[in-house]
């Protein structure tokens, strides 16, 4: 296993309230349940701030949420270098509003030698909200 995996393993029932994250996921607050190379879960609570003027939840926010879940999932793989986001695609099925429970799911499609390409998935409940796709490229940074 590799320690940014374990890393995230570790984290398991817990916030992303985590200062070994980055502040966006600080921010967000989700919890992590589940973890593993190139696949994660995290649950949130819809918060009143990440509303649009219908009361239901942003496209932004969500785009926020995917982007930021896609990111802990590719940094599941244990690469050494920090990968970004060229393009994020969305499609918007259905809403949810403050206080909802949602989750937020990603799993790497394809790692190819420098652009991984990954799909994301919120539900509430078990109905699909948003479903999205995004390639990430190496930027040749190292990861923290």
């Amino acid at each position: 296993m590799n320690k940014h995996l374990e890393n995230l393993q570790n984290c398991i029932g817990k916030s992303t309230n985590d200062e070994g994250l980055g502040a966006v996921s600080r921010w967000i607050d989700g919890t992590l349940i589940f973890a593993e190379a190139g696949h994660l879960i995290v649950n949130f609570k819809v918060q009143e701030t990440w509303l649009n003027p219908a009361k239901t939840l942003h496209g932004g926010m969500a785009a926020t949420l995917m982007d930021d879940v896609m990111g802990m999932t590719i940094y599941s793989l244990g690469n050494e270098v920090f990968y970004s986001t060229v393009n994020l695609t969305l499609d918007f099925l259905s809403f949810a509003l403050a206080g909802d429970e949602i989750t937020v799911e990603a799993k790497v499609v394809r790692k190819g030698i420098s652009v991984i390409n990954i799909e994301g998935f919120i539900y509430k409940r078990k109905k699909l909200l948003v479903k999205a796709s995004s390639n990430l490229v190496n930027s040749g940074k190292k990861v923290f």
